[in-house]
Order: structure tokens, then C-alpha cells, then sequence
């Protein structure tokens, strides 16, 4: 068990770090967040509230930054324990217009938290990585050896990070990890994400833009279990110097998840196909065998009961709009 501890992080208001913080508060530490709350996806203030409702001032210290720029770490007034990288600039579409910015965003900001780790002696820290560093796939399920073949800026961005990650450890037996998400979801999920997208069409009854013919497989991933594999690979510390896929294991097409959610609204269907983009892969699909035996890692929830969670979250946001 993680209890009693000074962990920071980075990304903390956003989708995953927002329940991260909710969860570690939960069990008696003391929680440092760092976000810079951008203005990339609304909602933040709304998730970081949400985490700490039931919490005391003196239970956390949210400090409004970027990781980029190395002094936002001299605001950090505790002896921290953990960390947990969780900040990134996300969206492989956002990434190939803004290549630079997802650069300076995605590579200065971890070395910047692993070169503080360094220097304050830091017993472990976890790195949010993606299934994207894989590119289209080889062979599926994809193991942690599959090939890497990213093909946008985001995914290069993501696996310059674990090979900084990889040379720390390597240089100075910095206790780090990372984990591959496979496309994660659930309450409190950006805007710009496909099924939280797609709810809001439905709550409004209007179309459904599916990219290609909507044939492509993609591995959800319930936000839940991401954060049990992000508390189970901080708590291990035969974790360390190691990379984990991070997914449910049971991939399926957009076409079948776009009936699911359907069957779930009671909407009519409107749907409409164009043209693939670019950036996106024709399939994700964890082999999660290694997170299973080092880990203990076991998803737990479903595509359906997933759904059925997360629109209801939505529902109620639809709700309180009205």
C-alpha cells in the first residue's frame, strides 16, 4: 500500500491525474500537483475540484506551472516520496500542426522531472507513456519488444521520453518505469476524445464523423484500471527500469463500439463516414502478460460496463448545462 507518503503529479488536473489524486488522497498522502492548466481542453479546474471535495487545505498543494521551465520545482516545499509524470501535450491530430510545441511539451518537461528526481534523490517515479510509440502493428497482441514505428510527432515524443527514462535509470539507477496506455477513458475524459465526443453528438442528436470505414480495432482501456496499474507500478520495485503495456486486451472496431453507445443513449443513429487521418493506427492491442506476472496488474472493467459509467458521467454534465 501507498499511505503516508509525499507524492507528486505532474498532470494532476488533468483526466487520468485528476482520479490519480483522488485516489492517493484517499489513502492518507500528501498530494503536490503540478498543471499549468492550459487551455487545450476545458474542464480542468472542474476534475481537480472533484478530486479534492472531500479533502483539507492541508492535505495537498496545487501549484499552477509548467514543468518545462525548471524553477516551477523550487515551489515543491516537502520532501516528495514519488512521482507520477502524467503531464503531456495530448492529441496525435493536435501534434502534427504544433510538432514543436508537443516537443518542448512531451521531452523538456521529463527531463526536467527525472533531473529533479536526480537531485532530491527520489525513490521511484512513474512515467506516462502511450501505445502509440508501436506505430501500426507488426504482429498483435503487441508485446513491450513489438518493434517501434511511431508515426506522428506525438508518438515520437512519447518514446524519446521513456528512452530518457531508460538512460537515467541506466546513468544514475533512478527508479522509473513506464507504461504504454492503451487509449484510456471514462468520467472526467477530454472533450476531444472519441467517446466522449461522440456521447455529446448523441446528447444533441446530431452526426457522427467516423474517420475511415471505422473497420480500425482499438483496445479501451476503463480510466480505473489505468490508475491501478499506475498505483501498482509505484508500489513494486522490481517495476523499475522496465516499460509496461498498459490495456484491456480485448480490442474491438469503432463501427461495433459506435452501436454499443447507441444501444446505451437510445439515440437514433447518425453517422457518417470521410477520409482516414493521418496519425492514426489501424490497430491497438496490449499484450499485458508482462504488467500481469511484474505487476499483478488485472483489468477489471469491460467495454460495456465502461460505457455504461462513463455515460452516465456525462449525463450528469449534460444535465448541469441545461
Amino acid at each position: 500500500m501507498i499511505k503516508n507518503k509525499n507524492i507528486l503529479i505532474t498532470g494532476g488536473a488533468g483526466f487520468i491525474g485528476s482520479h490519480l489524486v483522488e485516489l492517493l488522497l484517499k489513502e492518507g498522502n500528501f498530494i503536490v500537483v503540478i498543471d499549468n492548466f492550459n487551455d487545450y481542453y476545458e474542464g480542468k479546474d472542474a476534475n481537480i475540484q472533484s478530486a479534492i471535495k472531500n479533502c483539507e487545505a492541508k492535505d495537498y498543494h496545487i501549484i499552477r506551472g509548467d514543468i518545462t521551465k525548471e524553477d516551477i520545482f523550487n515551489k515543491i516545499t516537502v520532501d516528495v516520496d514519488i512521482i507520477f509524470n502524467l503531464a503531456a501535450q495530448a492529441g496525435v491530430r493536435y501534434s502534427i500542426e504544433n510538432a514543436a510545441e508537443v516537443a518542448q511539451n512531451n521531452i523538456t518537461s521529463v527531463v526536467n522531472v527525472l533531473d529533479y528526481a536526480v537531485e532530491k534523490d527520489i525513490g521511484k517515479i512513474v512515467h506516462a507513456s502511450s501505445s502509440s510509440v508501436y506505430g501500426n502493428p507488426l504482429y498483435t497482441p503487441l508485446d513491450e519488444d513489438h518493434p517501434k514505428n511511431p508515426i506522428s510527432p506525438y508518438a515520437v515524443s512519447k518514446l524519446c521520453g521513456e528512452l530518457y527514462c531508460d538512460y537515467y535509470f541506466k546513468e544514475y539507477n533512478l527508479l522509473v518505469s513506464s507504461l504504454r496506455f492503451y487509449t484510456v477513458y471514462g468520467p472526467r475524459g477530454r472533450p476531444d476524445m472519441a467517446i466522449r465526443k461522440f456521447f455529446n453528438l448523441m446528447f444533441q442528436d446530431k452526426e457522427i464523423t467516423i474517420y475511415g470505414d471505422g473497420t480500425q480495432l482499438r483496445d479501451y482501456t476503463y480510466v480505473s484500471d489505468i490508475i491501478n496499474g499506475l498505483y501498482l507500478a509505484a508500489e513494486k520495485t522490481e517495476s523499475a527500469g522496465q516499460v509496461f503495456n498498459l490495456g484491456y486486451s480485448n480490442p474491438i472496431s469503432v463501427n461495433d463500439l459506435i452501436e454499443k453507445m447507441y444501444s446505451i443513449s437510445g439515440k437514433s443513429k447518425k453517422v457518417k463516414y470521410i477520409e482516414s487521418q493521418q496519425g492514426d493506427v489501424d490497430i491497438t492491442y496490449s499484450n499485458t502478460e508482462k504488467a500481469k506476472k511484474i505487476l499483478n496488474y488485472h483489468p477489471q472493467i469491460n467495454i460495456d460496463e465502461g460505457l455504461k459509467k462513463t455515460y452516465e458521467w456525462q449525463k450528469k454534465i449534460q444535465l448541469t448545462k441545461l
